[in-house]
């Protein structure tokens, strides 16, 4: 096991591999209608199904759809996956490695799910077939911040808890800290089998780490053969140097991105503390006339403040 923590902006290094939260590498290994066992595996952990129920009853989606509404504009979901038969449902997967604007990309991939939610619907069916649609995000961050879970699950409910519908269900997994509960070891207390192989399967998506991938499959219950699989699929991405090339200008959008994010924080930061040495100016100059005895009139011409403001400050 490697000594250090996943560094996505570094470049890869021997016995290192393009990580599955990036997106392309995660739609080669769960989106390959040749080679499903990866994606059936994933699902039946997700979806707490037995491997063996969701045999051929998992069909792939078109994932890029035309939006009416916007005109020509298409969007482009990562994975999207029908559920055949008994366990009816279509779901959403986004796989994301950002963690910049998650609150934009939260919206991006809820868009995406009532986007698929809705896709056929004709307006004189009977809206109450809608089938279930599932939104499954992988994310490097948790969604909710305060209780920090790593398995997050959400309805639309109100204030009360009442829940307006059970056909639209969100679940959020955090790879990046299901990487960290593996590394550390503490993924061991879990009770819960799909749990567990779920965050296997999540510190797997997340890991650059050949050794670590390969560790992380081998611990998953689940038939030697599918694990196989998963490897074999896994090693032929390694031997993509296409792929590398794209992971690579991928890193280099990102150090741009954030780079500018940074610039323009700092330029904000700078932009607020102008401000406060204003305000803090203007305050100690209307004290300063008014323990002078100058007119409020006179201190408003001076400073551009009202008299009300005036008073605010000589109040406090």
């Amino acid at each position: 096991m490697a000594s250090h923590a996943v560094k996505f902006k570094e470049e890869l290094k021997p016995g290192e591999k393009v990580p599955l939260c990036f997106d392309e590498c995660a739609k080669i290994m769960f989106a390959n209608p040749k080679h499903m066992e990866p994606l059936i595996l994933l699902l039946s952990k997700v979806l707490r199904v037995e491997y063996d129920e969701l045999v051929d009853k998992v069909e792939l989606a078109p994932t890029t759809s035309r939006n009416n509404i916007i005109g020509a504009k298409k969007t482009d979901r990562d994975i999207v996956v029908y559920i055949k038969e008994d366990i009816k449902g279509k779901i959403v997967i986004e796989v994301n490695m950002s963690e910049s604007y998650y609150e934009a990309i939260t919206n991006k991939s809820l868009y995406y799910m009532f986007e698929t939610a809705g896709s056929g619907l004709k307006e004189s069916e009977n809206y109450d077939k809608i089938e279930p649609t599932f939104l499954i995000c992988f994310n490097t961050f948790y969604v909710d911040n305060i209780h920090k879970k790593i398995f997050d699950e959400y309805y639309f409910r109100n204030d009360e808890g009442y829940i307006l519908t059970t056909k639209e269900k969100i679940i959020e997994i955090n790879i990046a800290a299901c990487y960290q509960s593996w590394y550390n070891g503490t993924y061991k207390a879990l009770t819960n089998i799909y749990e567990k192989d779920l965050l296997l399967l999540g510190a797997a998506m997340y890991t650059k780490e050949i050794k670590e991938f390969n560790k992380c499959i081998e611990e998953i219950m689940i038939s030697r053969d599918i694990k196989n699989i998963v490897e074999e699929v896994s090693e032929r991405m390694n031997e993509n140097e296409e792929l590398k090339v794209r992971y690579y200008d991928f890193l280099e959008e990102t150090r741009r991105l954030n780079d500018s994010i940074i610039s323009d924080e700092k330029r904000k930061s700078r932009h607020e503390g102008l401000q406060e040495g204003i305000e803090q100016t203007k305050k100690e100059i209307v004290l300063n006339m008014y323990n002078k005895k100058y007119d409020l009139s006179i201190i408003g011409d001076a400073t551009n403040l009202s008299i009300n403001e005036i008073n605010e400050i000589i109040n406090h």
